[in-house]
């Protein structure tokens, strides 16, 4: 992947391209001293602030209904 200041771009298989920021997806995990954040897995950030998970391959995502993006690689 190729990054440009945190920010990679993915593309549909129509050819549109958009740019995503990978940023850690964390969950609260509660323990004895009470609770902390736990980081779980990735997510997508869009460029609008918009977040998404990826799917369970770790490499595309949807963000609509039929609207697969794959992280170029």
């Amino acid at each position: 992947m190729i990054f440009l200041n945190g920010w990679t771009t993915a593309r549909a298989i129509n050819g549109d391209e958009i740019r995503v920021k990978i940023i850690p997806l964390k969950r609260k995990q509660n323990n004895l001293s009470g609770v902390s954040w736990v980081e779980v897995g990735k997510q997508i950030e869009f460029e609008s602030g918009e977040k998404c998970s990826l799917n369970v391959d770790g490499k595309s995502f949807y963000t609509a209904l039929h609207k697969l993006y794959k992280l170029n690689s």
